[in-house]
């Protein structure tokens, strides 16, 4: 009977064994650990959006996400969309990036090949997606002044004294 029972369960769940939520949330985690360094290092801002927006979309899975700039927002938003519905794909979320003044730097689109809205773990992984965004969007903008805070929030947790900034082209 349990023999019985332990093969129901497998042919249930497949012959691949699944992945615990630790799991998933440690592979996440790397991933943002990836593109935080990317940021601070002063990577290509097209490159950190590229992998933010591949993250997503591992993550939450069967969508398709792309970070739009202020100035192709509305032309190429409308195009877009109506490209997106011609292929099968709905509006899944649509986050504006916003410095941290409150201007506008751009929206993370994202569509879905099924038409839903995010749960509340996809939701919080687009909100970290926006908030990394900004980070790197600002990065861009400032540099001095990001180099400037990273290395008073490096002084402050190790005592050492101030250090010249470092850029990376």
């Amino acid at each position: 009977m349990d023999k019985n029972k332990s093969r129901a369960r497998w042919l249930l769940m497949g012959s691949r064994p699944r992945r615990s939520w630790n799991d998933t949330r440690r592979r996440l985690l790397i991933r943002e650990e990836q593109i935080v360094e990317l940021i601070s290092l002063g990577a290509p801002l097209s490159g950190i959006l590229n992998k933010l927006c591949a993250a997503v979309d591992i993550q939450i899975g069967n969508v398709v996400s792309l970070v739009l700039l202020p100035g192709e927002q509305n032309h190429d938003l409308l195009l877009i969309v109506h490209l997106a519905a011609e292929c099968g794909l709905s509006v899944f979320s649509s986050r504006s990036i916003l410095s941290s003044d409150g201007g506008l730097l751009g929206t993370l689109q994202i569509y879905s090949c099924e038409q839903r809205h995010p749960n509340p773990d996809e939701a919080r992984l687009i909100t970290r997606a926006v908030h990394w965004a900004a980070a790197a969007f600002q990065r861009h903008e400032h540099p001095a002044a990001f180099a400037e805070n990273d290395g008073q929030s490096r002084r402050a947790t190790d005592g050492s004294p101030p250090e010249k900034p470092r850029y990376i082209n």
